[in-house]
């Protein structure tokens, strides 16, 4: 047994979150201890089953498949900046059980949130009738990433929008062809897609999984996150009503802000979770001479950075979220300044919280790799979602987005 509790080790910087907010915390932390972590090999061995089981009971019977909800559309009315640090503190609850229930809760808070933020615009009302339904959704989002060879496509930020939305008559047709989704494309309900218009201005459609001209590609293979089977999509010709689009890049830079905060809290979550099994692990192996491995000062020293690069990562989530709430204007200038520290802190995090992990299956050696202690597992989740978030290539967009806003550069 730990001598201290996680938030006494963790120190947070949560004092922004209400009585309302630290109960659902509370529940979300006792289903994670009861149903999860208190079996955990009989859940990896049934994998799918127990997945699919427990998942529906944290969003259905507990209900947090409509936190993000406005209150109009029957949900607990947390889609405000405001609710950022609560946000982030289910999510980590979430991610210490399983990171792939967490992660699409990320993917399906920030598909509501970009579209439904003062829960009464038409795109907020066209996306809450997904929602209006008994078993879990799943959402998928495609964003702006690398372009093909010798072919020039609109971006954002020197990233490129693969899909294009043609107006066409009274109406606007989308257009991508093999799109890679950030996880769940071949199993989502429906598409929070970037886009640009005949004219390269950038937008969001969301689009019905089952809308005639989309087409999923084969289910591809990934490190982690396995519940959330992904596939590349097609758009062929797919007709968009008016009110499931929105314009600007203020709403893409949105997305980027809740995606860096809610994927950061699940890596954090999931790696406060590996603390745990090192902890547990480090209590009782002992080295030559019969004393405690933890006591040996090179391996306190591989235990520390552990420690450290988790508490820096906590911090840093806390921070973040502290500042999106915080945030009076969601357009304009002040957004600009969240969007861009949300990328250094997104891309920290993942960072920190995977060094965390690495570091910790060094010293178990053997153990860290045996399915027994699901310490593996939680390196592959987060390996997954540091590879959707800045992996290979995807951080240089990240620098840019650095150097623009600090040193002002008008040409990168």
């Amino acid at each position: 047994m730990m001598h201290k509790p996680l938030e006494g080790l963790f120190l947070s910087t949560r004092e922004q979150i209400d009585e309302e907010e630290q109960r659902i915390v509370n529940t979300v932390r006792q289903w994670a201890d009861r149903e999860i972590l208190a079996k955990r090999l009989a859940y990896l061995e049934h994998y799918d089953k127990e997945f699919a089981e427990k998942r529906r009971m944290i969003l259905m019977d507990i209900g947090l498949q409509r936190l993000a909800l406005s209150e109009n559309d029957r949900g607990f009315g947390w889609n405000s900046n405001a609710r950022a640090p609560g946000l982030a503190a289910v999510l980590t609850e979430i991610s210490r059980a399983d990171a792939a229930t967490a992660y699409m809760s990320a993917l399906q808070f920030t598909a509501i949130l970009t579209s439904d933020v003062d829960s009464t615009s038409p795109v907020g009302t066209f996306v809450s009738r997904f929602y209006r339904t008994d078993r879990p959704i799943n959402p998928a989002l495609i964003l702006p990433g690398a372009g093909s060879l010798d072919e020039q496509t609109p971006l954002f930020f020197g990233r490129s929008i693969n899909a294009r939305l043609i107006h066409e008559g009274d109406g606007d047709i989308l257009f991508g062809k093999n799109i890679r989704p950030v996880g769940c494309g071949a199993m989502a309900d429906y598409f929070c897609v970037v886009c640009a218009d005949n004219a390269g201005k950038p937008r969001i459609a969301f689009v019905p999984a089952d809308a005639p001209g989309v087409q999923r590609g084969n289910i591809l293979k990934e490190t982690g996150l396995n519940a959330c089977t992904n596939a590349d999509i097609t758009f062929n010709h797919v007709r968009i009503p008016r009110e499931a689009i929105i314009e600007g890049i203020d709403a893409i830079e949105k997305i980027y802000v809740w995606l860096n905060l809610l994927c950061g809290a699940v890596s954090t979550g999931a790696a406060i979770n590996f603390f745990e099994i090192v902890y547990e692990w480090a209590n009782t192996r002992t080295i030559k001479g019969g004393s405690v491995m933890k006591e040996n000062p090179l391996c306190a020293s591989v235990l520390a950075d552990v420690a450290e690069e988790i508490a820096i990562a906590r911090f840093l989530i806390d921070d973040l979220a502290r500042l999106i709430s915080k945030m009076a204007d969601p357009n304009g200038s002040e957004l600009q300044n969240v969007y861009t520290l949300a990328q250094i802190i997104g891309y920290r995090v993942q960072q920190g919280a995977l060094r965390a992990v690495n570091r910790g299956l060094e010293l178990m050696g053997s153990a860290g790799y045996s399915r027994e202690w699901h310490a593996e597992k939680h390196w592959r989740d987060i390996k997954t979602v540091q590879s959707y978030l800045c992996g290979v290539g995807a951080e240089v967009p990240i620098k840019m987005d650095t150097t623009r806003f600090f040193f002002d550069c008008r040409e990168i």
